[in-house]
């Protein structure tokens, strides 16, 4: 395991679930520039804050997200072998919430 922040774009809108114990938590793909390549990172966000704020993302939002990053293979069902990343988010940050962090501490250095 490796502890990664990410910075990506949505390849499509975040889909909201719940774990088969009723936690809800949210996933997404980010798309992660790598040179002349990209790397597709899929990410999962299970705290509840991460969570609400990736599922108010849509497609072509850009993301940073951080928490353990995992390199996953599997067989795909035409026999071959297939390599790709997750990302168990333990905090996303959008332009949004930047924003409204940056105006409150603005607010507070006014206080």
């Amino acid at each position: 395991m490796i502890g990664a922040v990410v910075t990506g774009t949505l390849v499509a809108d975040p889909v909201e679930r719940t774990t088969q114990a009723g936690k809800p938590f949210t996933t997404a793909t980010l798309r992660v520039p790598a040179g002349e390549d990209a790397l597709f990172i899929g990410v999962a966000a299970f705290e509840p804050v991460a969570a609400e704020r990736l599922a108010r993302m849509t497609k072509g939002g850009t993301v940073a997200a951080c928490g353990v990053l995992e390199q996953n293979t599997w067989t795909a069902k035409d026999g071959s072998e297939r390599t790709g990343w997750r990302l168990t988010a333990s905090e996303v940050l959008t332009a949004y919430s930047a924003t409204k962090k940056r105006r409150a501490a603005e607010g507070d250095a006014d206080a």
